[in-house]
């Protein structure tokens, strides 16, 4: 498709698509076809979505979908703001295949074979449909959401290397942004590994497969982590914001969906979606652009940083993250209303209830309990955990793609099958959990510090204290590595039900900081034409850039 139908896809938010799509200069039937065209060419190499055809998703399915928005477009029927945007969501979220033609698997042969064909769309999905979105294609994931094996510091490959390698969807989904690729020696959530288990919703959005997507956050850091990594804005919304009915569980006091994007607003917008917010509530009521109303407390960036044995070091690297945290922090404290700088809070060890992590007996329990009952609705009691851990060990042909040399184990599954949790130990840790994680922790700081927010890096133990509390958690693009291009970011969570406070620390960071860069891989190799956002925050404008002519060839340099 050429002329001014077409668009950036590197740059172009939701937002500016519905300018474009209300001046009429495209239409979703256009859109539809340049974000397929965009997979179609990019995804063999970032593998970010599971669909072997995608060359030819522009079905008669989603034709006949962006044919009606559009036609409820010009009879002047608008459902929403994000009335015609195309958007991608992870494979572990319910489409129904007849209505949509996406299959379901969370990565895994397993999965495919006992709960494969949901009879009814995700809750979430229902709400994406309703708001007049294009569900284009499913975002790959780790494995089972990563939750099938323990991820080894002895494992020659990354975590989400490993979580896939056995996998549906085969090896090499990586990040657009670093050089070189993925290391093969690197550490489970190196500074190479796009990392998981939601990366594929990250690394697709990041390079133009759609404007913005859906990802879960199961156990900690599956949303916020490979948004960071993507230099995108994400949140974890406060558990019990968003449904979960649909969505493949692994446990429900730490599993939530939520959206992975360029900009707030396109976040608030798609937060309002899936929280089903009337106008008067909208999120996007929160995009102020301003710190002046808000009182920030940040920890130590050299103290909070996953263990070495996660992110090998690499020289440079975390002195460089160190420096611009800590510029960042300065910043923010010339403009917030309070500053609290290196504020104490609890550590990830402290989750711990007599040498055991409260945390894994949760989740174990759990997993077996929801995993079970979720095949009990779908395959009338037929499969089980027991029934996948056998077929992956067992089946003739899986066995070789489930269970290979380099990634043999599923020991996350064989252990939450043997584990014999009473409920009085359950309710134990989970009290235990929740007390240390909200009453000690960031309850007090926000109540003893007299503040709105906690700010952190991203890769460190604050995703696994918001988990373990049911926070809200979003990130926020920072920087790239000198090293190899790597996005880094800084993490922020607030009370319980606080999701909007978080839009609003988002809004002041994005007219603060830098705008996001595109991937360098693909914007030296393609340039930027077609409709594309230029300025800066609050003051963008649309323009279109045309398309460079290709260089002719003079007979006379033959000669």
């Amino acid at each position: 498709m050429t002329g001014t139908n077409e668009i950036d896809v590197l740059t172009m938010d939701a937002k500016h698509l519905q300018m474009l799509l209300e001046s009429g200069k495209v239409t979703s039937v256009d859109l539809v076809q340049q974000y397929i065209d965009q997979a179609c060419r990019h995804n063999e190499k970032f593998a970010a979505l599971t669909q072997e055809d995608i060359c030819s998703r522009a079905s008669e399915q989603l034709k006949e979908r962006a044919e009606v928005l559009d036609a409820e477009r010009a009879a002047g029927r608008i459902r929403g703001p994000l009335h015609g945007i195309p958007i991608i969501i992870k494979d572990n979220i319910d489409t129904n295949e007849r209505r949509h033609g996406l299959d379901n698997t969370a990565g895994s042969y397993a999965n495919g074979w006992p709960i494969s064909c949901p009879k009814e769309d995700a809750e979430i999905v229902d709400r994406l449909l309703d708001a007049g979105l294009i569900i284009l294609e499913k975002a790959n994931l780790s494995e089972w959401d990563n939750m099938r094996k323990e991820a080894s510091v002895s494992d020659k490959r990354t975590e989400d290397q490993t979580c896939r390698a056995a996998g549906r969807h085969g090896e090499g989904r990586q990040s657009a942004y670093v050089r070189g690729g993925l290391d093969p020696d690197d550490s489970k959530d190196g500074h190479s590994n796009p990392s998981g288990s939601s990366s594929g919703s990250a690394v697709g959005v990041s390079i133009g497969f759609a404007p913005f997507s859906i990802g879960t956050e199961t156990v900690q850091g599956s949303l916020v982590c490979p948004a960071g990594r993507a230099a995108l804005y994400a949140i974890r919304p406060t558990i019990g914001l968003v449904p979960q009915e649909g969505i493949i569980p692994i446990s429900h006091h730490f599993d939530t969906a939520g959206p992975m994007t360029k900009t707030v607003w396109d976040l608030a917008a798609l937060l309002d979606v899936l929280a089903l917010k009337p106008p008067t509530e909208s999120f996007t009521r929160h995009l102020t652009g301003s710190w002046s109303d808000l009182r920030v407390a940040v920890l130590d960036p050299t103290k909070w940083r996953f263990p070495e044995e996660w992110v090998k070091p690499v020289k440079g690297a975390e002195a460089q993250m160190v420096r611009e945290i800590r510029q960042a922090y300065d910043v923010i404290k010339s403009k917030a209303k309070r500053f609290m700088n290196n504020v104490h809070l609890i550590s990830v060890d402290e989750l711990k209830l007599d040498g055991e992590s409260s945390e894994e007996v949760i989740i174990l329990a759990d997993l077996k309990r929801n995993l079970n009952e979720c095949f009990k609705l779908r395959c009338h009691g037929k499969n089980s955990l027991e029934d996948v851990i056998k077929y992956n060990a067992e089946h003739k042909y899986h066995k070789d793609l489930e269970l290979p040399p380099h990634h043999p184990r599923q020991d996350i599954f064989i252990k939450a099958q043997n584990q014999q949790t009473t409920q009085e130990e359950y309710d134990r840790h989970l009290r235990h959990l929740r007390y240390t994680a909200r009453d000690r922790g960031v309850e007090a700081v926000l109540k003893d510090r007299g503040v709105d927010v906690i700010l952190g890096p991203i890769d460190s133990g604050l995703t696994s204290i918001a988990a373990a509390g049911g926070f809200p958690l979003c990130a926020m693009p920072l920087g790239y590595l000198d090293y190899n291009g790597r996005p880094f970011g800084v993490a922020a969570t607030a009370g319980r039900n606080n999701d909007a406070t978080l839009v609003q620390v988002m809004s002041a960071w994005e007219a603060t900081f830098p705008k996001r860069k595109v991937p360098p891989q693909l914007e030296n190799t393609e340039g930027t034409y077609g409709w594309t956002v230029s300025g800066a925050h609050g003051e963008e404008t649309l323009k279109f850039v045309e398309r460079p002519e290709p260089e002719m060839k003079d007979d006379d340099d033959d000669a």
